[in-house]
């Protein structure tokens, strides 16, 4: 009978303990004890997690993670300041997974005649998790999940289609100057292709998508597989497959 042997250890981010389970015959080694390997649980979190919150503590960005992130909710609140471009420095860049990087002009421009709200009065982006990355502590990432139905007109010519569009959850992140203002948005980049309605696209291309009015080129269509890359895929499980068919005639002979 396989027992379960419980531990509390730190669980390397200062907040508290965190609750190690260890199998004995499932995971340890043959020579190991419990104690050897609840310790090489925690080498593995000192090696290979890193603590947050001491490397935001370090940072010396003089914009406090707090104020950052403000800063970014009130960018989103002035639809991505279209509505208070002095919210954009000067040498802003927008960046997309297919897109840009598009100065701060260009984005304004573009980003103000697509008329998202228009076209979809009850749209909801769902903004959530926002948070400073430790490595760059001038900017923020944050999670979106768009949700919306197409009854007006979209860009001035797609018209109603009263579809219920579902994105999937997007990454998304805007970088900030020691003046508090944004340098870079980025948005559109898909956490999961298999959720919503969008093709697994992101951004205004998934939009697009969903209403049944993709772009005319491949970036703006769901991922397909090119020829080579499928036949090499293909290749690769006929060859598993003969493997495994000779591991089994060799056994039997």
């Amino acid at each position: 009978m396989t027992t379960e042997t419980s531990r509390a250890v730190p669980n390397g981010n200062g907040d508290g303990p965190e609750l190690i389970r260890v199998i004995p015959r499932a995971v340890l080694s043959a020579e190991e004890t419990v104690e050897e390997a609840v310790a090489r649980r925690l080498a593995f979190f000192a090696d290979q997690m890193v603590d947050e919150a001491a490397m935001l503590a370090a940072s010396t960005f003089p914009i406090s993670p707090e104020a950052l992130i403000a800063k970014t909710k009130g960018i989103l609140a002035t639809n991505n300041a279209a509505n208070d471009p002095s919210r954009l420095a000067a040498d802003f860049h927008f960046v997309a997974p297919v897109v840009g990087p598009l100065p701060k002009e260009k984005f304004l421009e573009a980003f103000s005649s697509f008329k998202l709200e228009d076209a979809f009065p009850d749209a909801k982006f769902n903004y959530h998790s926002f948070r400073v990355d430790p490595f760059e502590p001038n900017r923020v990432w944050y999670d979106s999940r768009f949700v919306g139905t197409h009854t007006g007109l979209l860009a001035g010519r797609i018209k109603a289609t009263n579809i219920l569009v579902k994105s999937p959850p997007q990454a998304c992140s805007m970088l900030f100057n020691e003046a508090g203002e944004c340098t870079q948005l980025t948005v559109g980049y898909v956490m999961d292709k298999q959720i919503g309605n969008n093709g697994g696209l992101g951004g205004v291309f998934g939009i697009l998508y969903a209403i049944g009015s993709p772009l005319p080129f491949p970036e703006g269509r769901p991922w397909r597989a090119s020829f080579r890359y499928a036949f090499l895929l293909q290749a690769g499980e006929v060859f598993t497959k003969m493997q495994g068919f000779m591991k089994r005639f060799r056994s039997s002979a």
